[in-house]
């Protein structure tokens, strides 16, 4: 089976570029449909977020990269000669560990958020409702999930504020020493825009207004942090009164043009604005950042700060990496060898694992001996969530080893059999056996 990806990102193209090759995620099935007929025999996932769109594609035979390429740019309609210096492809062992590594996180602009997890899910359920998803992408896609979780849970990779939305805030906060006393307009309520909001609001501004399309989520978005919703027409009006606006929505095209904010501008007699923009296509003409006393930052912009943030992870960045390699390494032995379902055993394995661990910490932390004043500490559960998940990992370390060999030998229908009648019967077990106070 030929494993391949096709792809674009912000170290290997800049805003501009990367925003021609913006996908909705609501159009992603029907992209892949549009995509199939030039690749008929090939299973296909594309995945596009802020700072990336990538298309993985496996097949029985070996696949052609020009196919590739007009099968994931015409679509798109985006120009071949424009696009193609861009353009990076990874086959075999290199494209099944940069999927582990874009699931993961270790790809981001800010490395150890965790919104990338979703993004690649999402991706997968697009391809799954288009039927371009099949045996060979369901066993890569489950082990690269896996292999986040392990990510995530196994290291200090996501731990604190590593997010766009942070990032953003954070450099609100060197703009404006007094952030405190600014009036901030919060522009689209997705993913990144509610992490920006909630952020915001964490840093105790004085006024938070929020406005979207559907006056339903901006109105909860706001409640929810504090602030207040305005009516998105309303856009053009309520501009002067902003010190500071983040904008995060998906529409195709500019929402905020050079003319408006020169008119806001006036209106504010020419104090400073900051604009941060972190859609993908841009929100904010870039135009607006030549205005006089007016800052624009962009998604390239905030690339210079994420490097900070993952200078002081490197410890954690260097945990998960040899976590995905291992993965990756398992993973694809497991495709050479011919049996792909491994990884829905393999996950399932690890759900069993992860629903004795979340049952028997809830049952431990509900006990007087444990937390005897009151509520527990977070941290301390977290801490020891880790090291149950660590423990586990240990104990199914050997199982998983000894089916990963079985898979290449006449024995895995066997091995499968009893490791998952072993496993349910272990479940049971638990369940059973467990302390009943």
């Amino acid at each position: 089976m030929d494993f391949v990806l096709l792809g674009i990102h912000f170290r290997s193209a800049p805003l501009a570029v990367r925003e021609r090759l913006s996908v909705p995620a609501a159009e992603l099935p029907e992209r892949l449909r549009a995509m199939q007929p030039r690749l008929p025999d090939a299973e296909l996932m594309l995945l596009p977020t802020c700072n990336r769109c990538e298309l993985y594609a496996a097949a029985p035979r070996l696949l052609d990269p020009d196919a590739l390429r007009q099968a994931f740019l015409d679509p798109l309609g985006a120009s071949e000669p424009d696009i193609l210096p861009y353009l990076y492809l990874h086959r075999g062992r290199e494209a099944v560990t940069h999927l582990l590594v874009v699931a993961s996180s270790l790809d981001s602009l800010v490395i150890g958020e965790t919104e990338i997890l979703g993004q690649v899910k999402q991706a997968y359920q697009a391809a799954c409702e288009a039927g371009s998803a099949r045996t060979f992408l369901h066993a890569v896609c489950q082990h690269a999930f896996r292999a986040a979780k392990r990510v995530y849970t196994e290291t200090d990779l996501a731990r604190g504020r590593v997010s766009v939305g942070s990032i953003a805030v954070d450099l609100a906060g060197k703009v404006f020493a007094d952030l405190e006393e600014k009036v901030v307009l919060a522009i689209g309520v997705g993913e990144i825009g509610r992490q920006a909001v909630r952020c915001l609001a964490s840093r105790g501004v004085r006024e938070l207004l929020v406005a979207n399309r559907s006056p339903e989520r901006a109105a909860a978005v706001a409640a929810e942090c504090g602030g207040r919703a305005i009516p998105f027409e309303s856009l053009a009006e309520t501009l002067p009164l902003a010190d500071v606006v983040v904008s995060s929505t998906t529409a195709p095209d500019c929402i905020l043009h050079a003319d408006t904010v020169r008119q806001a501008m006036a209106r504010r007699r020419n104090r400073p604005m900051l604009f941060v923009d972190l859609a993908v296509p841009r929100d904010v003409e870039e135009a607006v950042g030549r205005i006089e006393n007016v800052y624009l930052y962009t998604m390239d912009d905030l690339a210079g700060m994420a490097e900070v943030n993952a200078f002081r992870r490197r410890e954690a960045i260097e945990d998960a990496h040899r976590i995905v390699a291992a993965e990756a390494a398992a993973l694809t032995a497991d495709l050479e060898a011919g049996a792909p379902h491994i990884g829905e055993l393999m996950k399932a394995l690890d759900d069993t694992a992860a629903r004795i661990l979340e049952t028997e910490l809830d049952r431990a932390f509900a006990k007087e001996t444990v937390a005897p004043f009151g509520e527990p500490c977070e941290h301390c559960r977290e801490q020891i969530r880790i090291m149950l998940h660590r423990a586990l990992a240990k104990m199914t370390a050997g199982p998983k080893t000894a089916l990963r060999e079985a898979a290449r030998s006449e024995e895995w229908d066997t091995f499968a059999r009893v490791a998952s009648r072993l496993y349910h019967t272990m479940a049971d077990t638990n369940d059973r056996d467990a302390d009943p106070e």
